[in-house]
């Protein structure tokens, strides 16, 4: 991975995550919250330790899919300059979905999506254990969001199952600080600094989208 590919990728994830996935994310870490509040300190922590990590490795099991994929669509340095440029307008576009927030971003969240995993969901969160809160997590990293389709388009245009693997696990290890400390974060985080937030990771997005269409219209 380039220097470039990694600044970006930790840059939307750091911000993102205090924006974008304290939304989407949120109330879900508030809901398990409350299940483990009554528990001992070391107990409720590995509850929670369980539940993110699960969380990051739906994340690397999608990177890895999408990789994979890539490697069989990307045979020639012609096709990876095709993919490059559509991969690249695909990320420009995830970057203005996510600033105006409105129906093109409704069709990338895919509720159809979120309505097969919502069930599971409802299922395992009356349940207790570290194998259900394991689940749950994975569960929440299976969920339709532009953010994280923005990172597996990165992934698929990679082609290569190590690198789409390691972009999905900077994601998600960039999501920990707003997750873990969520109570602290949405205190401190006004509407305001959301916003600003918001259009900062937006402006790298489409950046990045746009360099990778470069870089593509170059290599074809």
């Amino acid at each position: 991975m380039d220097f470039l590919t990694l600044s970006n990728v930790v840059s939307v994830a750091l911000i993102s995550s205090f924006s974008h996935c304290l939304g989407m994310c949120g109330g879900f870490v508030i809901a398990y919250n409350s299940k483990i509040k009554n528990l001992r300190q070391v107990k409720a922590m590995s509850y929670g330790f369980v539940y993110h990590i699960c969380r990051i490795l739906a994340y690397c099991v999608l990177g890895a899919a999408f990789a994979f994929f890539g490697s069989k669509v990307i045979l020639s340095i012609s096709q990876k300059g095709f993919v490059y440029f559509f991969v690249g307008i695909f990320l420009f576009i995830f970057g203005l979905a996510i600033w105006k927030r409105g129906f093109l971003l409704s069709i990338i969240e895919n509720k159809k999506i979120s309505n097969l995993i919502m069930p599971l969901f409802a299922i395992f969160s009356k349940k207790q254990g570290l194998f259900a809160f394991g689940i749950l997590g994975f569960l929440n990293g299976l969920l339709p969001c532009g953010v994280v389709y923005y990172f597996l388009a990165l992934s698929f245009s990679a082609a290569n199952l190590k690198l789409g693997v390691l972009i999905m696990l900077i994601f998600g290890i960039c999501t920990l600080p707003a997750m873990l400390f969520l109570g602290y974060a949405s205190n401190l985080i006004n509407a305001k600094f959301s916003k600003f937030a918001t259009l900062l990771s937006c402006i790298f997005m489409c950046g990045y989208g746009i360099y990778l269409s470069f870089l593509g219209f170059l290599a074809i």
